[in-house]
């Protein structure tokens, strides 16, 4: 069976609610009437029984025959009774009358509803066709939004909303699945290269097999980083996994293990501040640490600086360089995975632009804030904050 439309439910409910007023206000005139029929009768049957009684005494010399000549005239009792057997045909005819006059009145509140329904409900139609027309061609339409800032407003700008959402998770994905194409293919390009290479080469040296060996080992290392952190976005296995943790200590182990790359490209770690105590997940706390101080690192420039600051008493820590900064678009994108600022993609910076990704999901799941105050060609300020 066929739903009724939300057109229909509004004119049979108002429909009905015109027709009980209707029937009630019907009922309230039949009887009205009826009682005043019956009243009239009643005047006319005593006024007739007055009519026969004998009149009074003269006084003030008023004669007899005088006040007989001065009274109303009796009605005929033939009158009367006709008045009686044509009462019930009138109310009758009333009653028919009243009855129809409000059918008819019925009918016609029904049609100007039904179409005064369809004037103010012909946005929230509007939308529902957009809706049913939707798909991940045209996700950049949104519906026009009603003159009239009613509840159809506020679905349809809700709608938008949504939209603008959905359409910025679909492109977040399309370029998820294209830029991860990317990250795991060009490794895999890379090795499918260097052995085709040598197998051209009819007696290849023993040098030839080791640079052979040294680019498949580069890019099977970074197909490895490359899984483990698309491993580590998507893991939540590790919720649980929380301990009282040093932050300090944390941070100075990571600049030991960060040491040969800095002093390779001629940068400073300095880090300073107090005991810092908090409950994390050791692990993924060394991780968002050394993510950020890795990336001040490889986005600095020969003779810059990382200055580390840990505060116990505010419970942040910051990192700042000198580096190359970044533009805004680039401060606003670079939580997305395998977003990198390169535009061309070179390779001159390694990495798989899932750091500040991996930074942000442990983030979500741990608790904590990141600010980020970057100026391109000036260095980049990160606070987090727990």
């Amino acid at each position: 069976m066929k739903s009724m439309s939300l057109r229909g439910k509004i004119v049979i409910m108002a429909s009905m609610t015109v027709a009980v007023a209707g029937l009630f206000l019907t009922a309230i005139s039949i009887s009205s009437a009826n009682k005043y029929m019956r009243s009239m009768i009643s005047y006319d049957v005593g006024f007739s029984d007055q009519g026969t009684a004998a009149p009074p005494p003269s006084q003030g010399g008023i004669r007899e025959d005088s006040f007989l000549r001065q009274s109303p005239a009796t009605p005929p009792i033939k009158d009367i009774e006709e008045n009686r057997i044509s009462y019930q045909v009138i109310m009758n005819a009333f009653a028919r009358n009243a009855l129809m006059s409000m059918l008819l009145t019925i009918l016609v509140l029904a049609a100007v509803i039904y179409i005064l329904t369809g004037k103010i409900l012909r946005p929230l139609s509007h939308l529902t066709q957009f809706m049913s027309s939707m798909d991940d061609k045209n996700m950049r339409q949104r519906v026009e939004l009603p003159k009239s800032e009613d509840e159809v407003f506020r679905l349809t700008k809700s709608f938008n909303n949504m939209m603008d959402r959905l359409e910025g998770s679909y492109t977040a994905q399309k370029n998820f699945t294209a830029n991860a194409a990317h990250e795991l293919k060009t490794p895999l390009s890379i090795m499918k290269t260097s052995l085709q290479v040598l197998e051209l080469q009819e007696n290849p040296s023993h040098e030839d097999y080791i640079e052979c060996t040294d680019d498949v080992k580069q890019s099977m290392n970074r197909l490895i980083q490359t899984v483990e952190g698309l491993t580590t976005l998507t893991n939540s296995s590790l919720k649980d996994e929380t301990e009282a943790i040093d932050a300090l200590s944390v941070v100075n182990q990571i600049k030991a293990h960060l040491t040969p790359l800095a002093e390779e490209k001629g940068v400073r770690i300095t880090v300073t501040g107090d005991v810092f105590q908090l409950i994390y997940n050791k692990e993924l706390f060394y991780r968002i640490i050394f993510n950020l101080i890795e990336n001040a690192v490889k986005y600095n420039r020969e003779g810059g600086y990382v200055n580390v600051t840990v505060s116990g008493r505010e419970r942040y820590l910051v990192i700042q360089d000198n580096g190359i900064g970044m533009d805004t678009q680039a401060v606003q994108n670079i939580f997305e995975p395998f977003y990198r600022s390169d535009l061309s993609r070179s390779q001159k910076i390694p990495g798989s632009g899932l750091g500040m990704s991996i930074v942000k999901t442990v983030m979500d799941r741990y608790g904590g804030t990141l600010e980020i105050d970057s100026v391109l060609g000036k260095g980049t300020k990160v606070k987090f904050k727990i």
